[in-house]
C-alpha cells in the first residue's frame, strides 16, 4: 500500500497522540523485560515470531542525538508515529528527519525489489494469487535500518523495533541483529462489531494501535446489524435513528463522517486497513425499521424488490468512498431465516417472473448484485460462510469467513473458493493452533486459505479494552479482547512455527504489558472481590459498594484524569488523587493527560451493582443427553431421566445466565440439559416466570408441564407466562435443547405486573 497520495492526511492523524516531555527521557531504569534472552525461538521475546531472526550480538545506543530518518517523502507518516512511540514508552524524544542516515539513528526505507522467502496467498488488483510482496527486513548494527516493500511493510518492521527495545543502567538500545518476515497470507484480521453497542471511536483507535503492534494488517468494522447502523449516509439520513442495544447496553450511535475519514486515516499511517461490512440481507433490523419503505422484509431484507438494490449500490458507494484503502468490502450473509419470506403470496409471483426455482434463489441474486456493486468500485467481496454460491465464477471473486464449527470451509475449498478462517471452536490448545486447524477443520496446506480474522461479536466498549479474564466465550477471547489478539496473532502470521507453551505465555504478558504502556496507560483495578458478567458485556459485578483504584501503566509521567457518568475523560475531568467507592452501577472511564494532552487511549471498566430483578441463579445442571441420529427438535420430547424421577447426577451451577457451553463435558450439538431449582414462596399467589432459552426449552412446575417451546433461537426475547405458586416450596425443571453454536438459558420470577416478588427464596436442591 503506497500512501503518497494522502501522505499530508496520515501525517496529521500520526501525531494525534502528543508526546511527553523531553525532562522525562530514560524514567524507565531497568527497561530490559524484552532484552533477556527466553528459550525457543524469539530470544528477543518478539510476537508474532519472525521468518528469520540473527542476534549478532552486542547493542546499538539510542541516545538524545539518535534520529528517525524518513528516506522517501511517504514515510514520513510512520517516521512520526515512531518518534511519538518511542517517547511514550521510554520517555526519549527522538527527532525526526529526511535524508540517509547516520550511526546512532534510524533510518526508514521503501524497497520495492525487497522479496519474500516463500508464496503469500492475497488480492491485489481483485484477484486472488500468490505473491512474494509485503517482506520488510531489519538490520541493527552502529545504525537501524528497517526497509519494506511497501509503507505497510514499513510499519511492520518498525513493530519489531518497539518491541526488542530494551535498557540496561538506563539507556536505552536496541540488540544487534537481522530480521526478515513477511506474513503467511495476506488477512491477519479482527473485527469490530461496532453495530450492537456503542463503541466510541477512541476505543476503535485503540483496537488499530494493537493491531499495528502485532501485525494484524486488517481491522474489519461491522457497521450495521439487527440492532444498530453506524455508518453516516448522506443518501439516507433515516438509516440509524432507531438504533437500539443489545444486552441493555449503550445504543450505538451513527458516527460523524469527518470522524469516520479522520480514523481511516489514523489507521493507515499504522499500517493497519479498515474493512467495512454492510450486513445484507439478513441482520438488517436497524436498517428495515428506519427505512421499512426501503428494506424491510419478513426477517430479512426484501430481496425481491429490485428497486431496493439502487438504494443499496448508494450505501456501497458511500461506504467505499471513506474505506479507500481497502481492497476489501463485506456484505455480510450469514443466518438469513427465510421461512416467512418463502411463504409470502409474492415470493411465489416473483420467483415465477424471474425464472427462479426457490428462495435460496433469490438470495443468490442478492449475493450477486451486491458482488457487482462492489466489484465496480475496485475491491474484492468478503461474506460469511453460509451465503448462497452457485456461479464458478463467483469463486474469484467472493472470499468466504468460515466461522462456523463444522467442517464447512472443507467443502468451500473443494468448490475452489479462498477462505479466512474465523476462530470459534479452536479444536486444539491455542499454541497448536493454525488457520488450516480450526472449527473442525483440517485443511491442507494447498488449501487457499487467505489467512485468519479474531471477531468481537457484541462487546461493549468496556469488555473491548477492559476486561481482565481468561478463556473463550462463544469464539470470542475475552481477556480484555484487546489483550487477547496478541495470542492470536502468532499463529496467522507463521503457522509453521513452533511454539513452547511455557515461553510463548511469558511473551505473551510482554507483549500485553507493552500495549498497556503504549495503548492503555491507565489501570482500573478494584480492592474488593466481584463476580464478572458474561464477558461481552464488560461488567464487574458487586454487591453494597466497591472501591475502585487507578493507576498509570506507563513511564510518560502526568495525571489521571477520569469520570463516572458515561462521559469520556477530557484535561477537564476531575483528577483522580486517591481509591473511591461506588455505591450504583457506575462507568468509569480514565485516561492519562500530561500538559493538557491525552496519552494513549481511554481505559474503560463499569461496575454493575447486583440487583437480580427477579433472576434466578442458584441451580443444578443435568446432562447432556442425546440420542444418536436425532436432531435437537426431535430430542424435544424425548423423556429423559430427569423427567422420569430417574437417577440422575445433578451439578451445582451459580450464574443468572447459564452456559451450559461452560460446563465440563456438556459442550456440543444436538443435545439437550436440564436446569432444576426450588422457589419458596411465603404464600400460594400467581406469579410471572420469562424464560430465555438457545435454543428450544420445556419448562416443568412441581411436576407439571407448564410451558414448552421447540425452537431454533438465540436467548434474547424471553417467552413470559403467568404460572401459580403453592406455598411453601416449588419445584422448577428446565429442558433446554441445542442445536448448533450457543447453548444458553435465564429465567426471572417475579410478580405478575414484573416487579420484585417479594419473600421469595431459591436454592439447588
Amino acid at each position: 500500500m503506497h500512501l503518497t497520495s494522502f501522505t499530508k492526511t496520515v501525517m496529521k492523524a500520526a501525531s494525534r497522540t502528543a508526546p511527553v516531555p523531553a525532562a522525562l527521557r530514560f524514567a524507565l531504569l531497568g527497561f530490559g523485560w524484552l532484552l533477556a534472552p527466553v528459550a525457543g525461538a524469539t530470544p528477543l521475546g518478539l510476537l508474532p515470531t519472525p521468518k528469520q531472526l540473527e542476534v549478532t550480538g552486542g547493542t546499538m545506543p539510542l541516545t538524545p542525538r539518535s534520529r528517525i530518518v524518513a528516506t522517501d517523502p511517504s514515510l514520513e507518516p510512520v517516521e512520526t508515529l515512531l518518534a511519538g512511540e518511542i517517547e511514550r514508552i521510554a520517555g526519549l524524544n527522538l527527532q525526526t528527519a529526511n535524508g540517509g542516515g547516520g550511526a546512532g539513528d534510524i533510518v526508514l526505507k521503501l524497497n520495492p525489489q525487497l522479496r519474500a522467502d516463500e508464496d503469500i496467498l492475497a488480492v491485489q488488483r481483485q484477484k486472488i494469487g500468490p505473491t512474494r510482496d509485503f517482506a520488510h527486513a531489519i538490520t541493527v548494527s552502529d545504525r537501524a535500518v528497517v526497509e519494506g516493500w511497501d509503507y505497510r511493510a514499513v510499519c511492520e518492521g518498525t513493530a519489531t523495533l518497539l518491541q526488542a527495545l530494551g535498557g540496561q543502567q538506563g539507556q536505552l538500545q536496541l540488540p544487534r541483529m537481522k530480521v526478515k518476515d513477511w506474513p503467511h497470507a495476506d488477512y491477519t484480521g479482527v473485527m469490530v462489531d461496532v453495530a450492537r453497542q456503542r463503541i466510541p471511536l477512541d476505543a476503535v483507535k485503540a483496537v488499530v494501535e494493537a493491531c499495528r503492534l502485532w501485525k494484524i494488517r486488517y481491522c474489519q468494522l461491522h457497521l450495521t446489524d439487527d440492532e444498530g447502523f453506524t455508518f453516516p449516509s448522506k443518501a439516507f439520513p433515516k438509516l440509524g435513528t432507531k438504533n437500539v442495544a443489545m444486552h441493555n447496553g449503550t445504543i450505538p450511535e451513527v458516527y460523524n463522517l469527518a470522524e469516520l475519514r479522520d480514523l481511516v486515516a489514523f489507521a493507515d499511517a499504522r499500517g493497519v486497513t479498515l474493512v467495512p461490512e454492510l450486513e445484507t440481507p439478513g441482520h438488517s433490523g436497524a436498517m428495515c425499521r428506519s427505512m421499512p419503505e426501503v428494506f424491510a422484509g419478513p426477517k430479512v431484507m426484501n430481496i425481491i424488490n429490485d428497486e431496493m438494490y439502487k438504494a443499496l449500490d448508494t450505501l456501497i458507494g458511500e461506504m467505499c468512498e471513506v474505506f479507500k484503502s481497502s481492497p476489501y468490502f463485506h456484505l455480510g450473509g450469514d443466518e438469513n431465516y427465510l421461512y416467512e419470506l418463502e411463504e409470502l403470496p409474492a415470493t411465489a409471483e416473483y420467483l415465477k417472473q424471474h425464472g427462479l426455482k426457490n428462495v435460496n434463489d433469490v438470495v443468490m441474486q442478492h449475493v450477486k448484485r451486491m458482488n457487482d456493486s462492489i466489484r465496480k468500485r475496485g475491491k474484492l467481496t468478503l461474506a460469511w460462510e453460509g451465503t448462497p454460491m452457485d456461479s464458478p465464477a463467483m469463486k474469484d471473486q467472493v472470499v468466504l469467513m468460515a466461522w462456523i464449527p463444522w467442517p464447512t470451509a472443507e467443502e468451500h475449498q473443494k468448490q475452489g473458493f479462498a477462505t479466512i478462517t474465523v476462530p470459534w471452536d479452536l479444536g486444539v490448545p491455542l499454541p497448536e493452533w493454525n488457520p488450516s486447524i480450526c472449527n473442525g477443520c483440517r485443511l491442507p496446506p494447498t488449501s487457499r486459505i487467505l489467512g485468519a480474522a479474531q471477531t468481537m461479536w457484541h462487546m461493549s466498549a468496556s469488555a473491548l479494552v477492559g476486561d481482565f479474564l481468561g478463556g473463550d466465550v462463544e469464539g470470542s477471547s475475552c481477556e480484555g479482547y484487546l489483550r487477547s489478539l496478541a495470542d492470536r496473532t502468532e499463529r496467522t502470521w507463521g503457522p509453521k512455527t513452533g511454539i513452547q507453551a511455557d515461553e510463548f505465555q511469558k511473551r505473551t504478558t510482554t507483549a500485553r504489558a507493552l500495549l498497556d504502556k503504549l495503548v492503555l496507560p491507565v489501570r482500573i483495578e478494584t480492592k474488593d472481590p466481584t463476580a464478572m458478567s458474561w464477558p461481552v458485556l464488560g461488567r464487574k459485578r458487586f454487591r453494597d459498594a466497591v472501591e475502585i483504584r487507578l493507576s498509570a501503566a506507563s513511564p510518560a509521567g502526568g495525571e489521571i484524569r477520569y469520570t463516572t457518568d458515561g462521559t469520556e475523560p477530557t484535561s477537564a475531568s476531575p483528577v483522580y488523587s486517591r481509591p473511591f467507592t461506588a455505591a450504583e452501577s457506575t462507568a468509569v472511564h480514565a485516561a492519562l493527560f500530561n500538559q493538557g494532552q491525552q496519552v494513549g487511549h481511554i481505559s474503560r471498566d463499569c461496575f454493575e451493582l447486583i440487583e437480580s430483578g427477579g433472576m434466578i441463579e442458584n441451580w443444578l445442571a443435568a446432562g447432556p443427553y442425546s440420542v444418536e441420529g436425532k436432531k435437537a427438535t426431535e430430542l424435544f420430547d424425548v423423556a429423559f431421566e430427569p423427567e422420569q424421577d430417574g437417577k440422575v447426577a445433578w451439578r451445582p451451577y451459580r450464574g443468572g445466565v447459564v452456559k451450559f457451553g461452560d460446563i465440563p463435558g456438556f459442550a456440543g450439538s444436538q443435545r439437550v440439559a436440564y436446569l432444576r431449582t426450588q422457589v419458596w414462596s411465603p404464600k400460594a399467589q400467581p406469579a410471572r416466570l420469562s424464560v430465555a432459552s438457545d435454543d428450544g426449552v420445556k419448562v416443568f412446575l412441581n411436576g407439571k408441564l407448564v410451558h414448552g417451546a421447540n425452537l431454533i433461537r438465540p436467548a434474547f426475547t424471553p417467552d413470559v407466562l403467568n404460572v401459580s405458586l403453592a406455598q411453601g416450596w416449588n419445584l422448577l425443571l428446565l429442558k433446554v435443547t441445542n442445536g448448533d453454536e450457543g447453548w444458553e438459558a435465564w429465567v426471572k420470577l417475579q410478580d405478575v405486573d414484573g416487579n420484585k416478588l417479594e419473600k421469595v427464596r431459591f436454592k439447588a436442591e
